[in-house]
């Protein structure tokens, strides 16, 4: 075979292997990441403060979040922004070792 069909080949694997398991909704997907704090639950959803490295900001999630988690949020703040609306949540806290025994 061809040496350059081989490392066609070889390239055309590698390249689909990382966009097999590249993470797409990583961090940089969100708008903000931060620690999630002061969780209540509301009549329609949860309320809970997110502190990213600035002043943290109230947010309204239709998912409940854990206190004090590390978690990215995607979404838009009220019109007189009071309150940021969570259109996407992710925990990023990585327990990789949990019920692993």
């Amino acid at each position: 075979m061809n040496r350059y069909a081989v490392l066609g080949i070889a390239v055309i694997m590698v390249t689909g292997t990382f966009l097999l398991f590249s993470d797409y909704n990583g961090p940089g997907a969100y708008d903000y990441t931060g620690i999630v704090s002061d969780v209540h639950e509301s009549t329609s959803g949860f309320v809970f403060v997110l502190n990213p490295d600035g002043p943290g900001f109230r947010c309204f999630s239709y998912e409940e979040p854990v206190d004090l988690g590390y978690y990215a949020v995607s979404g838009e703040f009220s019109d007189d922004g009071n309150i940021f609306f969570v259109s996407s949540i992710r925990n990023l806290d990585i327990e990789p070792f949990q019920n692993r025994y």
